[in-house]
């Protein structure tokens, strides 16, 4: 994006006081260069969104998982004995 005339005198400015104001911070400003300068859509590639919906399939298969891992199976039934003189042998409970 360029600069019309007048922002450019005024940033012009701005930095002629920066260098009379404070000469170390200017040339630290000064070493970095804007073609040096790497956007972030530059650096990385293209965004790749398989890659973010495999990562999270893959988080929420593994939570499963460990979910599935974590609950107890079912319990066995339990045999309760009859009581005496009923003539029944065993009595099974399911919760």
């Amino acid at each position: 994006m360029s600069l019309r005339e007048n922002e450019r005198r005024i940033l012009a400015e701005i930095e002629d006081q920066l260098s009379t104001d404070d000469p170390d911070l200017a040339e630290v400003l000064a070493s970095f260069d804007v073609d040096d300068y790497i956007a972030p859509e530059d650096a990385g590639g293209e965004w790749k969104p398989w890659a973010v919906c495999g990562a999270i399939a893959a988080v929420v298969v593994g939570l499963l998982v460990a979910l599935f891992l974590a609950v107890p199976g079912p319990t066995p039934q339990e045999e309760v004995p009859a009581p005496a003189g009923s003539g029944a042998v065993t009595q099974t409970l399911t919760p």
